[in-house]
């Protein structure tokens, strides 16, 4: 899904690949076309800027059809993880707690 998402982003945001390659710091488009086609995921880091630009949740890049979601603020949970948490948080909290998740699942591989 992250594929299309980024492809989608990207177009809805009228960037080309070289225009969003330039704001992660890249020097060429070619990782954006890897990444568009599927051959290949950025790394955590990489997700999180990219998240950061096109200012969406790093859960919805990675697994929700952005294509179908509506511009409106979301009311139904971030994640399944969100329902166990007796606490609000902030989205930027909320991406840290992901974020902390995923790291600790990596450190178990």
């Amino acid at each position: 899904m992250f594929s299309e998402n980024l492809k989608f982003l990207r177009q809805k945001h009228h960037m080309e690949q070289i225009d969003l390659a330039n704001k992660l710091g890249r020097k060429s488009a070619s990782s954006i076309s890897e990444w568009e086609k599927g051959k290949y995921t950025p790394k955590m880091k990489t997700l999180i800027k990219i998240a950061e630009i096109f200012n969406v949740n790093i859960d919805d890049l990675m697994i929700e059809d952005l294509s179908t979601l509506s511009d409106e603020p979301k009311t139904k949970p971030v994640s399944s993880i969100e329902k166990h948490l007796d606490v609000e948080l902030t989205q930027e909290q909320w991406d840290k707690v992901l974020e902390y998740a995923r790291f600790i699942s990596n450190d178990n591989k």
